[in-house]
């Protein structure tokens, strides 16, 4: 039976290996969207960068090559640059759970794990993606309301 770091493992290959294909599809689908109807303001390189940049941020989590601190410094400030951008929290929200929707049906769709037969180790990578982008969302939140209340003692 196949280890929980070798599962991580092969999810983590994907992204590196397929990662544009992946950031392409769900930018195409975020810009159709009505509930994130406020990215079509952004440059398309540049959501695609912040999409891509999230996938990244994923591997080098589950690679343990970055820590929670840092983790917490990139989403607080994404928060901030948000807010700043006009995207209602909401729609920031509704992206990051699309990123992590996106991922897990190309997952599957290119067989990275035969889930019947690695049942445990799957689940323990679902609890450790779930964790990172709850992490991320609630960071996300802080910063932007962060910013918010920044802007607000400013006018």
């Amino acid at each position: 039976m196949e280890g929980g770091s070798m599962v991580s493992q092969r999810l983590i290959d994907l992204v590196e290996r397929s990662g544009e294909e992946l950031t392409n599809r769900l930018v195409k689908d975020l810009l159709a969207r009505e509930e994130t109807r406020h990215l079509r303001e952004l440059r398309h390189n540049r959501l695609y960068a912040q999409v891509y940049d999230v996938y990244n941020m994923l591997n080098s989590w589950l690679n343990s090559a970055m820590t929670k601190g840092k983790i917490v410094e990139h989403y607080v400030e994404m928060g901030r640059e948000k807010y700043n951008e006009g995207i209602p929290l909401s729609e920031v929200i509704m992206t990051l759970m699309l990123i992590k929707r996106h991922l897990w049906l190309f997952a599957i769709e290119k067989k990275v794990f035969e889930p019947e037969r690695n049942v445990e180790n799957v689940l323990e990578l679902n609890n450790r993606v779930v964790f990172f982008f709850d992490r991320i969302i609630w960071c996300v939140s802080v910063g932007y309301e962060g910013e918010q209340k920044e802007d607000t003692y400013r006018a």
